[in-house]
């Protein structure tokens, strides 16, 4: 999904077009009713997403959390599905740290050439030491 299609789906707006502040939001009303209730409201953490970034959640959800069942469904392979969840998960959880950061982070390396696979299976024993 492009940004356009996401800013179409997305109707309500999070920053302020003035100065770029984000805005709170202030009001409720009930068109039913006309009842309006005025305060400082929380927008809750899944409104800091992207619009395709919430389809994904509801997708992953109704999956119930089943890789390969969100690969059919939006027809991803493997690897987008992990790097989807660990761009949300930053998102959500900024001060989460993955256990497998650290051999990711020497795979890597490998992948770089800096290290070879016998030094890469060393450091990995390490770590989980």
């Amino acid at each position: 999904m492009n940004r356009k299609e996401e800013e179409k789906l997305n109707k309500r707006i999070k920053q302020c077009p003035v100065c770029n502040e984000t805005l709170e939001i202030v009001e409720y009303h009930c068109p039913n009713c006309d009842i309006t209730i005025r305060g400082k409201f929380q927008v809750g953490e899944l409104a800091s997403l992207s619009p395709s970034q919430q389809q994904f959640v509801k997708v992953f959800l109704c999956c119930q959390g089943n890789i390969k069942e969100v690969e059919k469904s939006l027809s991803i392979s493997y690897p987008t599905v992990k790097n989807r969840l660990a761009e949300i998960t930053q998102i959500l959880c900024p001060t989460f740290k993955s256990p497998y950061e650290p051999i990711k982070d020497i795979l890597c390396e490998i992948d770089k050439g800096n290290i070879s696979v016998k030094e890469a299976l060393k450091k990995i024993k390490e770590e989980r030491s």
